[in-house]
């Protein structure tokens, strides 16, 4: 575990630590003024590439988070993503920037268990903590009282890295902090655009950071500029509903495609509706595994040493013939990036269960 002071006193209550070595040495790097960071992109979508941000485009996102969730010098920040990727490094940066105090602790593990005997800083700066996490790291912290008061001493929740299902969505609607959706990346120095999941009003879009716009390109795909971007287009292969130049409705990834039988499928909104009608209460996805007949077999991955039946058989009442999964496969733990997204493709070749 690592702290910051606002005056960027660094105490390292664990010196031997090869993460926590790599995490000062990013704090004394960014702090010695470095122009250019070199990041590693998740590889959730393709092979993980390096690729360089200037020291503007980082400072203009911090300033872009800054004004949206109004921080400042009494914001504490609690950094548990790795350091490795774009999202652990701006909470470093964040908290460096706005002389705030910055806790960083393991992104593996346990949380509460890694926060040890410093929770209490978290419960002394209650409505002041800003908080980042993916979909797993959250659905961990709620499955325990403990985890549900640290969450409600936040002033602000980040969600990302990878879509929140439904029985993961109806917990946080039951914490009393805030709680945003982020959409983002490597390239976007991490969110441009957030939606808020809890409260009264939960928002049904996205809606663009300060400084953000949004137009479609000729694919019907996401394009984004702002102060990240250097003011220039980025065109993304997200697909989605633009409602205005700032605001969106997401549908699903162009390359998240399979053919099947002739038939384009777009698996990111079968898995939505996959999660609506079973309520699934562990890790999923789908995907096209090669087939003599149909070229790719629609096939849904859980991740669960619990062989469930009559999945197919109920999905078949509730969806087309053609979305419905052709086989249902199982795995004791899907094998995922070092920023904790699934990478479906090894978890595929690992050894799945079949359900036939």
């Amino acid at each position: 575990m690592i702290f910051v002071s606002r005056d960027k006193e660094i105490i390292n209550f664990q010196a031997d630590n090869a993460y926590f070595k790599k995490v000062k040495e990013f704090v004394l790097l960014w702090e010695s003024g470095v122009g250019i960071l070199e990041v590693q992109t998740s590889g959730s979508t393709g092979k993980p590439k390096i690729i360089t941000l200037s020291r503007e485009q980082v400072l203009a996102s911090v300033l872009q988070t800054k004004l949206t969730f109004n921080l400042d010098q009494k914001t504490l920040f609690i950094c548990n993503l790795s350091v490795e990727h774009i999202a652990g490094k701006l909470m470093i940066i964040r908290a460096l920037e706005l002389n705030s105090e910055l806790l960083v602790i393991s992104p593996e593990g346990d949380f509460i268990q890694n926060l040890g005997n410093q929770t209490y800083l978290l419960n002394k700066n209650t409505g002041y903590n800003f908080l980042a996490f993916v979909p797993l790291q959250m659905e961990k912290l709620l499955k325990t009282i403990e985890g549900q008061e640290i969450l409600n001493t936040a002033k602000a929740i980040l969600v990302g890295g990878a879509a929140s299902n439904a029985t993961l969505l109806g917990k946080i609607k039951e914490i009393r902090a805030p709680v945003y959706a982020t959409y983002g990346m490597t390239e976007t120095v991490t969110h441009v655009a957030i939606k808020r999941l809890n409260g009264e009003h939960p928002d049904s879009h996205f809606v663009g950071l300060e400084g953000t716009e949004f137009k479609l390109n000729e694919q019907n795909c996401l394009t984004i500029k702002n102060a990240t971007t250097e003011g220039k287009w980025l065109e993304t292969n997200d697909m989605v509903e633009l409602i205005s130049p700032k605001q969106f409705k997401l549908i699903g990834r162009s390359d998240n495609v399979i053919n099947s039988g002739g038939l384009k499928l777009n698996l990111d909104l079968i898995e939505r509706n996959i999660d609506s009608i079973l309520n699934l209460s562990v890790p999923f996805f789908c995907y096209g595994i090669p087939d003599e007949q149909l070229g790719q077999k629609l096939v849904l991955c859980l991740e669960s040493e619990v062989k469930e039946k009559y999945i197919v058989s109920q999905l078949k009442n509730e969806m087309p013939k053609f979305e419905v999964p052709k086989e249902v496969l199982f795995f004791k733990q899907f094998k995922r990036t070092t920023s904790g997204k699934i990478d479906k493709t090894k978890t595929i070749n690992a050894s799945p269960i079949s359900d036939k």
